[in-house]
């Protein structure tokens, strides 16, 4: 297994990867990824790629990959959280592995290796998880991140609303 950025010929795992979540929320409602209502058309998803790629070059976006036998199986990316000057100091970190890859240290990997590339890039890193998602959660605090608040009702799906749990680290 291979944790780098993301290139462009990861283009078709990568569209595989993003759609496998919508399975992956149907067998388990509170997985804890926000996604959009259906999963990403070709051309949709081609424009998010390209849209990925040119926030990486502007140095407003950082994305690790996780890849094995040329397969995306994980995903850490750190956004800006906005384009004011006052802002632009502060990403938000998304963190996914596959099914079937989880509990194997990769979710530490990425998360490693994305913090790594967000030093020059960003000051402070934010997130959010869902309460009960504890081995995220652990993994977070082990890598520095710390509580700072509660968001109530900040995630529904099926009709149950869940609170986010707020963390920060800071990047010096």
């Amino acid at each position: 297994m291979e944790v780098r950025g993301v290139l462009w010929g990861d283009f078709e795992s990568l569209f595989a990867f993003r759609r496998s979540r919508y399975d992956a929320i149907e067998r388990d409602p509170t997985y804890g990824m926000v996604s959009q209502p259906a999963p990403p058309t070709l051309p949709e998803f081609a424009s998010w790629f390209g849209q990925l790629h040119r926030e990486i070059l502007e140095r407003r976006t950082v994305c690790s990959l996780a890849v094995e036998d040329g397969k995306v199986v994980g995903m850490c990316s750190v956004r800006g959280e906005g384009t004011h000057r006052e802002t632009r100091h502060v990403g938000a970190l998304g963190l996914e592995v596959l099914e079937g890859y989880r509990r194997r240290g990769i979710g530490e990997e990425l998360l490693r290796h994305a913090l790594e590339c967000c030093r020059g890039v960003f000051e402070d890193v934010t997130l959010a998880v869902i309460p009960s998602n504890t081995g995220a959660r652990r993994l977070y605090e082990r890598l520095g991140f710390v509580a700072y608040g509660v968001a109530p009702r900040a995630f529904q799906r099926a009709g149950t609303y869940h609170d986010f749990v707020l963390m920060h680290r800071r990047l010096a």
